[in-house]
Parts: C-alpha cells; structure tokens; sequence
C-alpha cells in the first residue's frame, strides 16, 4: 500500500520559526522557519519513508474558520 504524508505547512513553519533559535544568514536575515521546516520534513520523510507528500497552506483571507470562530 502507498503512502502518503498530508503537511499542515502554516502549522510547521510557525513551529519552526518560534521553536528553533534563531539563525542568519550572512545578510541577518533569520533563516530558522526555512532551518526548523526541513529539519522536520527530513526526520519525518526518514521515519515514515512516503510515496507522496502534498503540504497545504492557509489562504491569507479569512477561511471558513474565521467565519466559524471570531477569534481564529
């Protein structure tokens, strides 16, 4: 059976960016959502080895959850 690994992006690059330190490049631009996401998209492609990846991301406008829930 194939395998296939659904990514909540918004989710993990907020995770990334306030729970790695914060690294820079060269310019001092903070690099560690970019740093945190593919630490964690690696361990999880290594661990769960899919045949397929899809990363969703949430729209800028408001969503259905911010019609459902005011404080989304």
């Amino acid at each position: 059976m194939k395998k296939l690994l659904v990514l909540d992006a918004n989710s993990l690059l907020n995770r990334a960016f306030y729970g790695v330190r914060p690294p820079t490049d060269k310019s001092g631009l903070h690099t560690n959502a970019v740093f945190g996401y593919v630490n964690i998209l690696s361990k999880h492609l290594d661990s769960i080895c899919p045949d397929c990846v899809a990363a969703a991301f949430d729209l800028k406008a408001p969503t259905f959850r911010h019609k459902m829930y005011a404080e989304y």
